[in-house]
C-alpha cells in the first residue's frame, strides 16, 4: 500500500503562527489605542474653538459672555459626545471654559486630562491640558 502524501499544516505550525499573530497584536494594541485618543482630543479642541466663535459673535452684541444656554447650546456635550463642556467663569472681562472627559467615557484616563480656553485661547497650566496636548 503506498501512501499520499497529506498536504495541509500540522498542529504545531498552527500553534506557532497564532503565537506569532498574538504576539504582534499585543505589541500593536497599544499603539492603536494611543492613537484613538490623541484622534478623540480633537474633540475636545474642535468643541472648544467653536464655543470661542460663539462667545465672541454673543460678545460683540452684549455687554458680557454668555453662558451655554444663552449660546444656543442644547447640551453641555462636545460635538463627538467624549467631553462635558462648561462655563466656569463668566464676565463683561472674559470668560473660562472647559471640556472634561466623561467619567464613564474613552477619553477618562487620557493624559492630557481637561482641556481649558478663555477669550485669548487655550490654557495651558498644571490643572489643565498641556501645550502637546492642543497641538493633537
Amino acid at each position: 500500500m503506498i501512501r499520499t502524501p497529506v498536504k495541509g499544516f500540522s498542529l504545531m505550525e498552527l500553534v506557532i503562527t497564532l503565537a506569532l499573530i498574538a504576539i504582534l497584536a499585543t505589541l500593536a494594541f497599544p499603539s492603536f489605542s494611543d492613537q484613538l485618543q490623541r484622534g478623540r482630543r480633537m474633540d475636545a479642541i474642535t468643541t472648544l474653538l467653536n464655543l470661542q466663535i460663539a462667545q465672541e459673535a454673543w460678545r460683540a452684541n452684549n455687554n458680557s459672555y454668555a453662558d451655554l444656554e444663552q449660546l444656543g447650546w442644547a447640551t453641555d456635550a462636545s460635538v463627538e459626545g467624549y467631553y462635558r463642556i462648561q462655563i466656569v467663569q463668566r464676565s463683561a472681562a472674559g470668560f473660562l471654559a472647559t471640556a472634561e472627559p466623561l467619567a464613564g467615557g474613552p477619553q477618562r484616563d487620557d493624559r492630557c486630562g481637561t482641556y481649558a480656553l478663555d477669550q485669548r485661547g487655550p490654557v495651558v497650566s498644571a490643572d489643565y491640558a498641556d501645550d502637546i496636548c492642543w497641538r493633537h
